[in-house]
């Protein structure tokens, strides 16, 4: 009984210690349900051994249902290295490591090239920064999908229930009607 105890205060104080450094590394873990990372990755229509890359990736929720119920080849970074570690981790007692990993690094300087999906769930703010490092490394037709606008981009899709947004790149300008679905 004491062994469980300890067991439950050293992951409670590990993951206490992760979120108040993530305020040192850019911002707070919101983690999104596993039923939204469902609805964000179905969106995005992801098919067995596409590419997907996860910015943000928190505890790996994200890389893990992609590699593990849509077979894709799913990585993520992380700027917490608390729970880039907890994420792989999760990856290795799953059995995951070959199709899904975090890499401890900054959204801002990620190799995106070869990517067919990207998520995000940033702040707007984020996601703004990030445009031009979107645009400048992903190939027409790769699928970014957010939680939160891409401000000066139109979505193809909107999923106005969950809030999540799909763009194309190279489909993103002013001509592209939005499509509602929910």
């Amino acid at each position: 009984m004491l062994l469980i105890f300890q067991i439950i205060l050293a992951v409670s104080l590990v993951m206490l210690i992760s979120a108040y450094l993530a305020n040192f590394f850019g911002g707070m873990w919101v983690p999104s349900s596993l039923e939204t990372v469902r609805q964000m990755l179905r969106l995005a229509e992801i098919e067995p051994g596409q590419r997907l890359i996860d910015l943000g990736a928190g505890d790996g929720r994200v890389v893990i249902m992609a590699a593990r119920q849509f077979q894709a080849q799913a990585v993520g970074v992380e700027i917490d290295p608390l729970r880039c570690l907890l994420a792989n981790s999760i990856i290795i007692l799953l059995g995951l490591q070959k199709q899904g990993w975090v890499y401890y690094g900054d959204v801002f300087n990620f190799d995106l090239t070869g990517a067919d999906v990207v998520v995000m769930y940033l702040t707007k703010a984020a996601n703004h920064r990030l445009k031009p490092h979107l645009t400048a490394q992903l190939r027409p037709g790769v699928k970014v999908i957010t939680r939160f606008a891409i401000p000066g981009w139109q979505a193809q899709l909107l999923n106005d229930t969950a809030m999540i947004f799909l763009y194309e790149i190279g489909n993103i300008g002013p001509e592209v009607e939005t499509k509602l679905i929910g």
